[in-house]
């Protein structure tokens, strides 16, 4: 799943002391990742997604509460544009942070038919450090400026994209391409800027993920493997990509040159934690 808005990013407020604890990290049914959050609804199930500017809500949810309208924004999903509305679901809280009242867009059910509350986005923790743990199946949020103590490598340089997405550079054999970190992506995509320099023949490409995106738009993609990936000092062998020329690409402003989108299936065995105010990314190795 991928969105990002037009909107400006909304100031987020900070209550009560800096959170240093975790939350669990569940995978549902669809292969997403997500987190608990709290709000005026109770608790609910929140995909956790670093590619997504603003939070969003799924109609079946939208309609469970009386969410007051807050107008309309455009919606860029992976798959294509649209307009959309946006609901007030009020503040929100993730790992004893908590938010000024959110507006979130109403994104249409899911075509997969799996029950998910939405989404959060840069608008719930893009002012902070993101522990983003999946081997551990674990997540933190720490307050601005504060890194965890156990970091054991470098820090890789993060380049910013549309609204306050991040940008690393990734290492495919002797190929340097552009990856927007979004763990939204339940899998890696690259478009064909990158796979033409990779010397990947279309016609060697196996049947990929038919993609809906946010609005629901099908896009069919083609899939392979690539010998091996690095993520700074991370080495991946035998990665899975999709292939296709995704109207995301246009959207995060790397459509021009070798770009992938980086997502779950490349995380499985790292932790990457993720400094959004000071635009530095760490790539761990599991423990």
């Amino acid at each position: 799943m991928k969105q990002i808005f037009r909107t400006a990013p909304l100031a987020l407020i900070l209550m009560g002391i800096p959170a240093i604890a975790e939350v669990p990290l569940e995978i549902a049914d669809t292969g997403h990742v997500t987190v608990p959050v709290q709000g005026q609804f109770g608790e609910k199930q929140f995909v956790l997604d670093t590619g997504a500017e603003g939070s969003a809500i799924y109609e079946d949810f939208a309609n469970a509460f009386a969410f007051p309208d807050a107008g309309k924004t455009e919606l860029q999903g992976q798959t294509g544009a649209s307009d959309i509305a946006l609901a007030n679901i009020g503040s929100v809280t993730l790992d004893g942070v908590g938010t000024a009242p959110i507006m979130a867009a109403k994104l249409p059910a899911r075509a997969d038919k799996v029950p998910l509350a939405g989404i959060v986005g840069l608008d719930v923790f893009g002012d902070r450090t993101l522990d983003f743990d999946l081997p551990r199946r674990r997540a933190s949020l720490l307050a601005p400026g504060q890194l965890p103590a156990d970091l054991t490598t470098k820090p890789v340089i993060a380049t910013p994209t549309v609204g306050q997405l991040l940008t690393v550079p990734v290492k495919i054999g002797s190929v340097t391409a552009t990856a927007v970190i979004d763990t939204g992506a339940r899998k890696t995509r690259i478009n064909w800027n990158l796979a033409r320099l990779l010397k990947i023949d279309p016609a060697d490409l196996a049947e990929g993920e038919t993609i809906h995106g946010a609005t629901n738009t099908a896009l069919e993609t083609g899939a392979t493997r690539l010998r091996e990936a690095s993520l700074g000092t991370r080495s991946l062998v035998d990665a899975p990509v999709l292939v296709a020329d995704l109207p995301v690409f246009e959207v995060f402003g790397v459509a021009d040159r070798p770009a992938l989108i980086l997502g779950l299936d490349w995380l499985m065995d790292t932790r990457m934690v993720v400094d959004f105010p000071g635009q530095r990314v760490w790539f761990e190795p599991a423990k």
